[in-house]
């Protein structure tokens, strides 16, 4: 049978779900194309089985938690946290070697993290370290939604934010009709970072209900992103005053195929002002549910439309230059997976005519 092709690297950790999510009630889910289920031991540790009982097949997720075992709902098959099946209510032995697989999962509130490829790997990896979203001098609340899209068209839609104008223009000031180009570009072996600098500009309606700033002065932002990894984006909206002082509103996109044309997304929106402010949390969490479902919207229509392959088969502008260089380091990972020999995040693909390499974008520095 001829295998299905993938941009998905699976040596890579990705969120399976939050740590509210995962409770004594098991939850089924599928992550990059596998059935997985997660549940809580009474001991307070995560664990992550493939759902599937090993004795016909009964999804896991049907199941019941004791202490620090799983009890199927079918025959009563009893796991413990290894995957063993230590009990079988019919009978007094248990068959040799009968267990399910386990995945390595690591619980790093608000995120349970879990790696689906390679099992002796995952001890040399780490997910990337988010100490912001507990930090007290931040507020932050936590929202989900699932895209009918490759992950890749979510990563390299949020690396873009040119469409903002378009796609979201009553939330852009009214002074600023474009995004300008890049301010900077920056690049390792791993991830990709950019930042604008935008026009000064009054605030609109979110901006001001949210700082509790004055209207009327023209306002300092910048606006920009970093491809933290296949699984995690970030994304920086910053308004600073004439005093100087800096006002940052920051979502960090967890963001896990869940298929290869679907994927969970599951967003941490972070501010550094309005603490403990609950009007402003309402407010926030209600005007970023808005720009998702915008961006939901566009992703699945284009993905429906072209799926993957189309969209990144299109002729490239400068805005892309981000996008570019993430689509590299995805392609070196899986080439490297591959056991193959691949060209460095930095250097520049084969291109089409009019089609920008990550090197030939102006606005873009490595």
């Amino acid at each position: 049978m001829r295998a299905v092709k993938t941009n998905v690297p699976k040596k890579c950790w990705y969120v399976a779900a939050t740590s509210a999510e995962v409770t004594h009630s098991p939850l089924g889910r599928r992550l990059l194309g596998q059935e997985v289920v997660l549940w809580r031991g009474f001991s307070g540790q995560v664990s992550a089985f493939v759902n599937r009982c090993a004795h016909r097949a009964f999804p896991l997720s049907h199941s019941r938690v004791d202490g620090d075992r799983l009890i199927c709902g079918y025959h009563g098959c009893t796991y413990d946290t290894d995957g063993r099946c230590v009990h079988i209510p019919s009978q007094t032995q248990v068959p040799t070697g009968m267990r399910v697989g386990v995945f390595p999962v690591l619980e790093r509130p608000p995120f349970v993290w879990i790696w689906l490829g390679p099992a002796a790997a995952a001890a040399s990896s780490q997910p990337p370290s988010t100490p912001w979203i507990n930090d007290p001098a931040w507020t932050t609340f936590a929202d989900a939604w699932r895209i009918t899209a490759n992950y890749m068209m979510v990563h390299e839609h949020y690396l873009d934010f040119s469409y903002a104008p378009i796609l979201h223009r009553h939330d852009i000031p009214e002074d600023i009709a474009a995004m300008p180009a890049f301010s900077a570009v920056e690049v390792t072996e791993t991830t990709v970072s950019y930042t604008r600098h935008l026009p000064e500009a009054r605030l609109t309606d979110w901006e001001a209900d949210g700082t509790g700033l004055d209207r009327e002065p023209r306002y300092k932002r910048r606006e920009s992103g970093t491809f933290v990894s296949p699984a995690m984006h970030r994304q920086f909206w910053e308004i600073t005053t004439a005093d100087g002082d800096l006002y940052i509103t920051t979502r960090t996109h967890a963001i896990t195929p869940e298929t290869e044309a679907s994927t969970h997304v599951f967003m941490q929106g972070s501010r550094n002002y309005g603490a403990d402010n609950d009007k402003v949390t309402a407010g926030l969490r209600s005007f970023l549910a808005g720009v998702a479902e915008r961006d939901s919207a566009i992703l699945e229509m284009a993905a429906s439309h072209s799926g993957y392959d189309r969209w990144r088969s299109g002729v490239e502008f400068q805005a892309d230059a981000a996008a570019l260089r993430a689509r590299r380091i995805v392609g070196v990972m899986l080439a490297k997976e591959a056991g193959q020999a691949a060209l460095r995040p930095g250097l520049a693909p084969n291109t089409r005519s009019g089609a920008l390499s990550p090197g030939q974008s102006a606005a873009a520095r490595g």
